[in-house]
């Protein structure tokens, strides 16, 4: 990718930072299971069922898959509405960050999107429990 590439990719992030800071705040970080839990946070693993089965889920996170924010936080706004931290796993982390930034707009709570989902937890030596 030459310079212009470069500078272009660097300013659609600068405008994606810009418009998470400006509707809520959003976090991308790449989490231990220990640190999530640690200050009380609400950690939502948002794939589908089949993924759960798959590859077995964070124990004691919240399974609701992600479809539309709406939805979403009719299922969970009960259980942040102390205004405690949201945490929330994918696979790789992808769907996680659009996830948060379609709610950070719409909750006051701080939104994690954990970087590298349960894809990165795995190869960091965490052993999930199985689904179900």
């Amino acid at each position: 990718m030459g310079s212009t590439g470069r500078r272009l990719v660097l300013a659609a992030l600068l405008a994606v930072a810009s418009m998470a800071a400006q509707a809520g705040e959003v976090e991308v970080k790449a989490l231990t299971l220990a640190e999530m839990k640690a200050e009380g946070a609400l950690v939502v693993d948002i794939r589908r069922p089949e993924e759960w089965a798959e590859t077995g889920v964070i124990e004691g996170a919240r399974l609701v898959t992600f479809t539309d924010p709406q939805s979403f936080l009719a299922q969970i706004g009960p259980e942040i509405a102390d205004g405690r931290d949201l945490v929330l796993v994918c696979r790789s982390g992808r769907r996680t960050g659009i996830a948060a930034q379609a709610l950070s707009g719409m909750i006051p709570n701080r939104i994690v999107s954990q970087d590298g989902g349960m894809s990165r937890l795995i190869e960091g030596g965490y052993n999930p429990a199985p689904a179900g």
